[in-house]
């Protein structure tokens, strides 16, 4: 048998090389691949992969309280609720229907899917890839209670912190509100946020890596910083004051048919704020009703307004002090007073002839109150002005405090200095007027307002606030006199409607028209303020109210309003009378 050899083709033979050459490539490839991803970057993978297992959770401190104090007990105002979300992980739920039905039992929802909030819950739930939903917000403790006893697998709760304000709108403007800004929750407006640091206290943390089932692997890498729970903060505010204080303000509102209004009440000696009110007020429970935002603003403070006659207190102040005059100096009333080309008259158009500083005060005379500027001159009365506190914030503590505007006071006119002189072409805010009445009732010092009288950590008191002077504005026996002279007013002038029966009473009315764009409107702003018992004061009150429509004067309005409050605080406090 004969065989016969034949050689491989070579075409063949070049097909194995090549196949060969392109796996060695591609075998070369993936080790260097390797040593790239396990050598060259395999520290910067191994970061990657740990971190997809590390767990870090922010730990929420518990929110600082607010209170007022009521002999030894501590009323909260401002305290902390927590609610719950009922939340899902749809892909761990095998049978979404019955688990919806099981929710809507103790949810109080009907089981059918024509219901809008049984279908919702049941459209979450049947979300097979999704991993988070939530099925409704704000379970109450016991909701939660008695959805925890079913054992519902892929059914767990987020807890969340809520403010809830007892005494609701009559606190709203001082406290503001726990709300968003962003996506965050902080305190808005008033005393929650302007307390923001010391409320919040600092988050802590937990940091750790986490294995099957989110559980934290125990490991010496663990992190736990432990929270600093926010503070809590006592105030000056006597409740009852401030909650009828608001009261009150709401009536003379609604009977005298007036926009709006503020009513401040000061403790003259120390600067402490025991009612500030204004209206239209909120209720900081559902603040997210409101519809237009400059409802929150506190306008006792913030907003600015020409004070009309009880100003008059402040000119008398400089002429006494500056010995311009007496309660005895007398002059001669025209009706009226021409400064240039422009003619000054009183209100009503009145003609009083010739007239005491006290009768001037009594009966409100424009005129008066020019006469005596014109004696001290526009330097020195810009100069008691600002000694006053106008033009300058109080430096009360709460947030969006205006400072008036006198600037009117720094042209040498001599038509500002008159206007000024009875209150009109300069703009002050409620609780500016109210310290200056007080610096009256205080034996002329100015006293800085407060509200927050101690704050109060776990640890114990961290702040116990003092009274502050600011400054002594006028001389002890200058506001000796003009103490005189508003009792003269309540007594015999316009301010009778102010008298509470049984004490003495110290006050001034206000009757100011409002300013739009350069001229005045028929729209008034009607105020009174005054303290009480006037030989030794308790306490000193601002009544104000924006555009009464049913009375043309303030004695028929924020006066009575005045003696409504004065007869509660003198009340409120035991001081028994000492008048007939």
């Amino acid at each position: 048998m004969v065989f016969k050899l034949t050689k491989p083709k070579k075409n063949n033979f070049s097909r194995i090389i090549f196949i060969g050459i392109i796996f060695f490539i591609l075998w070369l490839i993936i080790i260097l691949r390797l040593v790239k991803l396990q050598i060259i970057e395999g520290k910067k993978y191994k970061v990657l992969a740990k971190n997809l297992r590390i767990f870090e959770k922010e730990i929420e401190p518990k929110r600082g309280e607010i209170f007022v104090e009521e002999g030894e007990e501590k009323i909260p105002i401002a305290l902390n609720i927590y609610t719950y979300n009922l939340c899902a992980i749809p892909n761990q739920i095998s049978n979404p229907y019955e688990v919806a039905s099981q929710l809507a039992e103790v949810l109080k929802i009907p089981i059918d899917e024509k219901n809008e909030d049984f279908r919702k819950i049941l459209e979450k739930i049947s979300k097979k890839n999704d991993s988070y939903e939530i099925l409704k917000n704000d379970l109450s403790e016991k909701e939660k209670e008695e959805i925890e006893k079913k054992s519902i697998k892929g059914i767990y709760f987020e807890r969340k912190l809520n403010r809830f304000y007892p005494d609701g709108k009559y606190f709203s403007h001082l406290l503001g509100f726990f709300g968003f800004k962003g996506d965050k929750k902080i305190g808005r407006y008033g005393l929650e946020e302007y307390y923001e640091d010391i409320l919040s206290g600092k988050a802590g943390l937990i940091r750790g890596e986490k294995g099957i089932g989110e559980i934290i692997i125990a490991s010496r890498e663990i992190i736990f910083k432990k929270p600093k729970d926010g503070s809590n903060i006592i105030l000056t505010i006597e409740r009852p004051i401030q909650i009828k204080s608001c009261q009150i303000l709401e009536e003379a509102i609604e009977k005298y048919k007036a926009k709006s209004g503020n009513v401040v009440v000061v403790e003259p000696k120390t600067g402490a704020i025991l009612a500030l009110c204004n209206y239209p007020y909120f209720d900081p429970n559902e603040y997210f009703k409101v519809k237009d935002i400059t409802l929150f603003s506190n306008s006792a403070i913030s907003f600015q307004y020409e004070p009309g006659s009880i100003f008059k207190l402040i000119t008398f102040a400089a002429g006494l002090e500056e010995e311009k005059i007496t309660p005895e100096t007398t002059y001669e009333d025209k009706g009226f007073v021409k400064i240039g080309s422009y003619t000054i008259k009183n209100a009503g158009e009145k003609i009083y002839g010739q007239r005491t500083m006290r009768e001037v005060l009594e009966k409100s005379i424009n005129t008066g109150a020019i006469f005596i500027a014109q004696k001290v001159g526009l330097d020195t009365f810009r100069h008691f002005v600002k000694k006053f506190g106008f033009g300058e914030k109080t430096g009360i503590d709460l947030p969006a405090e205006a400072k008036g505007d006198i600037k009117n006071l720094s042209e040498n006119k001599e038509i500002y200095l008159a206007t000024a002189s009875f209150g009109q072409g300069i703009a002050v805010t409620p609780l500016q007027m109210t310290m200056g009445l007080a610096v009256i009732a205080n034996g002329g010092k100015l006293m800085r307002p407060y509200l927050v009288k101690k704050i109060v950590s776990s640890e114990g008191i961290i702040f116990e606030n003092k009274p502050q002077e600011v400054r002594q504005v006028i001389s002890p026996s200058t506001a000796e006199i003009l103490k005189d002279l508003m009792i003269s007013v309540v007594k015999n002038g316009w301010g009778k409607r102010a008298a509470v029966p049984g004490y003495l009473v110290a006050g001034k009315t206000g009757t100011a028209q409002i300013a739009y764009f350069g001229s005045y409107s028929d729209e008034t702003i009607h105020s009174f303020g005054g303290f009480a018992p006037a030989d030794n004061p308790r306490f000193v009150a601002l009544v104000k109210l924006d555009n009464p429509k049913l009375e043309r004067f303030s004695d028929r309005t924020a006066t009575p309003t005045f003696a409504k409050l004065a007869d509660f605080i003198l009340k409120y406090y035991k001081i028994p009378p000492t008048e007939e």
